[in-house]
């Protein structure tokens, strides 16, 4: 596919583009200070879009300039408590929407395929209906987001939210192609709820939910590479993978 790359410079975005190449898809970056994108990783890349991921109208203008069929929305970084005084998290997102139906309806055809950084509190817990988030009061931004993406349409965006949780480089260094170890095969996927979630202690009264949350989601720390190349992979399915309209928790194999 042809990507789009925002937060090329990042943590996650940097190593997204690793992945994406060595996964055959084409990459554009969209950054804010192309300064910050060294030599090698520049070599790889079809194209540099500056601009900010705030601009509505750039973001569309460069999917439909670059003819992409796929947006990484990997720039930015949500609060842990409350929401910054800009709201400019929030925006991000909304713009980066914005522009992906907006650039599929003047262009028509199919859907474009988007991941989408989220949370794990936006993850379903083990109480029907209720988030990880009503429980663990952070990084409130995300449910925002998650109810913008619900309202839109499939028809112009086939979103996948990936929600993470704690993430930690493998390899200090970021190479490309990336070391044999970063893989897909190192972490487990599901849909909406988190991979082997258990409802240990949910039948505590009062304090059970909090209590199985809290118990659990230290289980659900993952490298920075290994999830970039599961949605790398993903991306290769295209409209068919059925990670299309959902959100997507993450956590490593056991060794």
């Amino acid at each position: 596919m042809k990507v789009l790359l925002l937060g090329a410079t990042g943590n996650v975005g940097s190593r997204a583009l690793p992945a994406l190449i060595k996964h055959g898809h084409t990459v554009v970056a969209y950054v804010r200070s192309p300064s910050k994108l060294a030599p090698d990783k520049r070599a790889v890349l079809a194209d540099v879009v500056v601009g900010s991921v705030l601009d509505k109208s750039a973001l569309k203008a460069a999917i439909l300039a670059h003819d992409c069929d796929a947006v990484f929305h990997a720039a930015g970084v949500a609060q842990m408590l409350g929401r910054s005084k800009t709201g400019e998290y929030n925006r991000a997102f909304a713009a980066v929407v914005a522009a992906i139906v907006e650039a599929r309806e003047e262009r028509s055809g199919p859907a474009i395929r988007a991941w989408l950084m989220s949370g794990f509190p936006v993850l379903d817990s083990a109480v029907p209906g209720r988030l990880i988030g009503d429980y663990m009061p952070m990084f409130p931004e995300h449910k925002e987001n998650l109810a913008l993406i619900r309202k839109q349409n499939e028809g112009d965006i086939a979103w996948s939210l990936f929600c993470a949780n704690q993430m930690s480089p493998k390899h200090k260094e970021i190479r490309i192609p990336p070391p044999d170890d970063c893989s897909a095969a190192n972490v487990v996927a599901n849909a909406d709820s988190p991979p082997e979630w258990r409802d240990t202690l949910k039948w505590v009264p009062l304090l059970g939910p909090y209590l199985n949350v809290f118990g659990l989601a230290g289980g659900y720390a993952t490298s920075l590479e290994d999830p970039m190349d599961f949605i790398a992979t993903d991306l290769e399915k295209g409209l068919q993978s059925e990670f299309v309209g959902k959100r997507v928790g993450l956590k490593m194999k056991k060794a």
